[in-house]
């Protein structure tokens, strides 16, 4: 069958029955049946009108192609020909003359299967896409209003996401991209489902509310439900700064809250009157019980703590004036032999309190080593042998014969409560003995290492004994049996208590059987476990082998205390080595940086920048130090879990714990200074530093920014155009004392310096910022002249890299 563009004209029509007529008439669509040559042959009105005939035209008998533009016809010549060689629907879409259509063909075939006739219908949806044309116009209108809007406006969804914010709400809070309403908001609430927007969102009518947020400013929020574009809820709110108009109210608000709580009070005044004088007496009472308790209960510990305390200490500075005060050396010796026992009763008592608030903070652990039981037992006696002899106690102490000659535990703390327990068994006895007994709760011969062993242990005496009603309060802390001033046994008050953690820390019970005027029986057991025999031995022989010699070395010593500075000095000064003693960190830098050394003593607690501190400072190859890898030993009374751990992380070699003792001392130096120097470790809390102490680390910085050199030529050119000012603005804030924008600025510089690979200039930057930080004036007056210097330094770096550029670059 031939398409030609000028078809004879049809020789039949359509005839329609009521039915169909109607069905075609009552559409609003246009709809026609045309024959396959293009002739219609019936119509609809809203087909007439959609080919904008002529008056007295009829569209039926009319061929299609006449009444289209070619390109038009010659298209839908071609989706006819479609709709009849495939005998099924043809469906698209056209542009004619401004107009958006869609058309339908459906091919009507006879019974033999041939094609004659085609029913087409046309939708017109031009005006359709104007409406939707419209429709973002004013979506457009809609967004330009709320942008210009003097108030937030923002639209709230489901999951807490604030999709839109108009300029007003991104100049206060930033964009909200990316951020859930929380975080976009800085909202400090504790729960999101009492929020009123999502209230207004769960009951879908509109809210009204006052909120404040983390900067005081306060906005009169309006939530409304509505459906967005997509058809999806949301909230829009509507915010509108009320900070000033709620401030006048609050002030106002206050003013006459005030009046009315002076009426009021005034008011009220007589009425209290009488109701005070009936419960005055009650309430004296009451009160007066409660600090007389409160009362009793400190002075009790302020005063035995004052005699404790005091008692040596009177001993310390009287024997040491006499000391000071004779040239006889034998009576100059027993007064110093005196001081230093002082000294020890005093350090007991601080231990005491000390170990005590250790263990209840959690912060001690008990060590996991080997030991013999028979030596902490036979040490633990030694120290009570002249205390026994002086008051003719027997001393008595017996070891099962099943008890293995070496155990795993924690045996300074073990003998600390034996040494507290006997040292209490002795102050209340007169008469009679104190004798300590130790063996297994199960036979344990034959165990193997490493098998778990329980130990009981006894002391007993024959004291004054404890009265029944006071074996309870013996072990609380800060209580004796007699906490009156005139009792006859002094002590803190905390040796029973402390006992009682450290048992419970070793999983064992510590209790008492006494009568009073009988003597005392204390027993407590430990879990402990079978040790290496040959570990004990290597230990014994390690302990007992003198200190190593250690060449004369020039040690830089840390140390804000004059007297730590002077102890340590002397030890070091009597083994032949040389020492530079500073009293903090930036000294200790400042020292470093001009002057070699084979070791640093470093005190941890220290004034303007404290030991870990500088420790990190120095570790940081472009902090100009000498030698960044120099030892360092820490010298700290910081000895508790996970101190040592902080210590070693942050850079130090090692650590000597106050007070300092001589062999410690010694040995701890020889370890140190024979191990070899190594950089340590950065740490995830600090910058990594790179690899060498070169100024520039252009690879560095290069590979930071992903390998783009024109990317690192423009963070050049930015370095070059900013830092110079920022420079100035350092130095006036410097000047002015403005530590804050000083900080803010050494910071700029810190991280512009890194960006373009200056090494060393960010690190003395970041140095910079640390002192503006401390607020050290003379040190950061030091520290701007050298970050001067070194940007001066970088900014004729980059002058010249871009010279030799151009330089390489070819003639045009």
């Amino acid at each position: 069958m031939a398409f030609d563009k000028k078809p004879a004209r049809p020789t039949s029509y359509v005839a329609l029955d009521e039915t169909s007529r109607a069905l075609m008439d009552s559409s609003v669509e246009s709809a026609f049946v045309m024959d396959v040559s293009g002739y219609v042959l019936a119509a609809n009105e809203a087909a007439a009108k959609l080919f904008d005939l002529k008056p007295g035209q009829s569209l039926q008998r009319s061929n299609i192609y006449d009444l289209l533009p070619a390109d038009a016809a010659d298209s839908r010549r071609a989706k006819i020909k479609e709709a009849i060689e495939s005998v099924r629907s043809v469906r698209f879409e056209e542009e004619i003359g401004g107009r958006s259509l869609v058309h339908s063909i459906v091919p009507v075939a006879n019974p033999w299967g041939e094609v004659n006739r085609l029913a087409v219908h046309t939708l017109d949806l031009t005006k359709l896409r104007r409406t939707d044309e419209d429709l973002r116009r004013e979506q457009q209108r809609q967004i330009f209003f709320m942008e210009s809007l003097p108030g937030i406006v923002y639209h709230l969804y489901p999951d807490q996401t604030i999709r839109y914010a108009n300029r007003y709400f991104r100049r206060y809070f930033g964009s909200p991209k990316n951020r859930n309403c929380r975080e976009a908001l800085n909202c400090s609430g504790t729960t999101c489902s009492l929020c009123p927007p999502m209230e207004a969102m769960n009951t879908d009518r509109a809210v009204e509310w006052d909120w404040t947020d983390n900067q005081g400013r306060t906005f009169h929020l309006q939530c409304s439900p509505m459906t967005d574009s997509n058809g999806e809820r949301m909230i829009m709110v509507l915010g509108i700064d009320i900070t000033a108009r709620q401030r006048a109210e609050d002030a106002l608000k206050k003013a006459r809250d005030k009046l009315e709580d002076r009426v009021k009070q005034r008011t009220k005044e007589l009425e209290k009157a009488n109701m005070e004088l009936t419960s005055k007496s009650h309430r004296l009472v009451t009160a007066m019980e409660k600090a007389d308790a409160a009362t009793r209960a400190k002075s009790s510990f302020l005063a035995n703590m004052s005699h404790e305390i005091r008692t040596p200490l009177n001993a310390i500075l009287g024997m040491s004036e006499l000391a000071l005060s004779i040239d006889d050396q034998e009576r100059k010796d027993r007064y110093l032999r005196r001081v230093m026992e002082a000294g020890n009763s005093l350090l007991s008592v601080i231990n005491d309190i000390l170990d005590f608030s250790k263990i209840e903070a959690s912060r001690l652990t008990l060590e996991s080593i080997d030991f013999d039981l028979r030596r902490v037992i036979g040490g633990a006696m030694d120290l009570h042998l002249l205390a026994a002899e002086e008051k003719g106690l027997k001393l008595r102490a017996t070891v099962a014969e099943d008890v293995p000659p070496a155990l795993v535990g924690d045996p300074s703390r073990l003998r600390q409560i034996i040494i507290n327990l006997v040292g209490n068994a002795i102050k209340f006895t007169e008469t009679g003995g104190v004798t300590v007994s130790v063996r297994p709760a199960e036979p344990a011969d034959g165990l193997a290492s490493g098998a778990p062993v329980t130990m009981v242990f006894s002391v007993a005496d024959t004291g004054v004994g404890i009265p029944e009603h006071k074996q309870r309060d013996i072990f609380q802390s800060f209580l004796q049996a007699d906490d009156s001033i005139t009792r006859k046994y002094g002590g803190t008050g905390l040796g029973l208590a402390i006992c009682q953690l450290l048992v419970g820390l070793m999983g064992g019970e510590l209790s008492l059987e006494s009568r009073e005027g009988k003597g005392s029986t204390f027993t407590f057991t430990a879990d402990l476990k079978v040790g290496d025999p040959a570990a004990v031995e290597r230990e014994r022989l390690e302990a007992e082998t003198p200190p190593p010699e250690i060449a004369p070395m020039t040690v830089l010593l840390a140390d804000d205390n004059p007297l730590n500075r002077e102890l340590a000095t002397t030890l070091l000064s009597e083994q032949g080595h040389r020492v530079l003693a500073v009293k903090n960190g930036i000294e200790a830098l400042n020292a470093l940086r001009e002057s070699p050394f084979d070791l640093v003593l470093m005190d941890v607690q220290m004034p303007i920048m404290d030991g870990v501190s500088a420790t990190r400072a120095i570790r940081d190859p472009n902090s100009g130090a000498l030698d960044p890898n120099i030892p360092i030993v820490a010298l700290t009374a910081h000895a508790l879990k996970g101190d040592r751990e902080r210590f070693l992380d942050v850079g130090m070699d090692d650590y000597i714990a106050k007070p300092i003792k001589m062999r410690d001392f010694y040995n701890t130096i020889a370890r140190v200074t024979n191990l070899p120097h190594k950089a340590p470790e950065p740490k995830s809390e600090t910058r990594a530093p790179v690899p060498s102490g070169k100024p520039f680390d252009r690879e560095s910085a290069l590979e930071m920014l992903g390998g783009k050199e024109a990317l690192l030529h423009r963070m050049d050119e930015i370095f070059l155009r900013d830092v110079p000012g920022e420079l100035r603005e350092l130095a006036g804030h410097f000047a002015g004392r403005d530590w804050k924008n000083a900080k803010r600025m050494a910071h700029s510089i810190k991280s512009s310096a890194r960006t373009i690979g200056a090494q060393r200039l960010g690190a003395i930057a970041e140095q910079m910022e640390y002192l503006c930080r401390q607020q050290d004036v003379a040190s950061a007056e030091k520290e701007l002249k050298i970050l001067e210097s070194d940007v001066r330094s970088a900014l004729d770096y980059l002058t010249d890299i871009r010279e030799q550029a151009a330089d390489t670059l070819p003639e045009t």
